[in-house]
């Protein structure tokens, strides 16, 4: 089975931000202001740690529940870019996608078959698991929907990006 040994840093870099990637993904491509956001990146943590533990007869979700180091994250400017706010959100949903596919095509590269499933659907849950945590649209708590349908694209994108759809 798969261990941290199994992969190169930056690989292993991957592997942990990407839910991470998955989670704020959802708030970039609908976003609903701080409070709903910080709900969606809580629960898409709150998923990727449950996935983790459900799942720690695998030794690649055991290794990745365990380790408590602070992994670099990107620069954000390169990652956004330059320009109006909905282009940034763009340029993110697209690189979080692309971490998807990434991380995705690495662990059924290098991990047994039952730990790259487990892997690609734990990034479909986390973005459910976001999506769902809050309101969108509506006023004051009042109307609106719990998935939007940009919501629901994303998480069909996370899907195929996964190698799922």
């Amino acid at each position: 089975m798969a261990t941290k040994d199994t992969f190169t840093p930056e690989e292993w870099t991957l592997l942990r931000l990407a839910p991470s990637f998955v989670s704020v993904g959802v708030s970039a491509v609908d976003p609903s202001g701080l409070i709903a956001t910080i709900k969606e990146v809580i629960a898409g943590a709150n998923r990727t740690m449950a996935t983790l533990n459900a799942n720690n007869s695998l030794e690649l979700f055991s290794a990745l529940a365990a380790d408590r180091s602070i992994p670099g994250v990107p620069d954000v400017d390169t990652l956004v870019g330059n320009g109006p706010l909905e282009l940034q959100m763009m340029n993110f949903k697209l690189a979080a996608l692309d971490r998807v596919a990434e991380a995705s095509e690495l662990v059924g590269r290098k991990a047994f078959p039952a730990e790259a499933e487990a892997y690609r659907k734990m990034l479909v849950a986390v973005a459910e698991e976001a999506a769902n945590a809050s309101m969108e649209g509506g006023f004051l708590g009042l109307g609106g929907v719990r998935v939007s349908e940009r919501e629901r694209a994303f998480i069909d994108d996370v899907s195929k990006a996964a190698g799922l759809g």
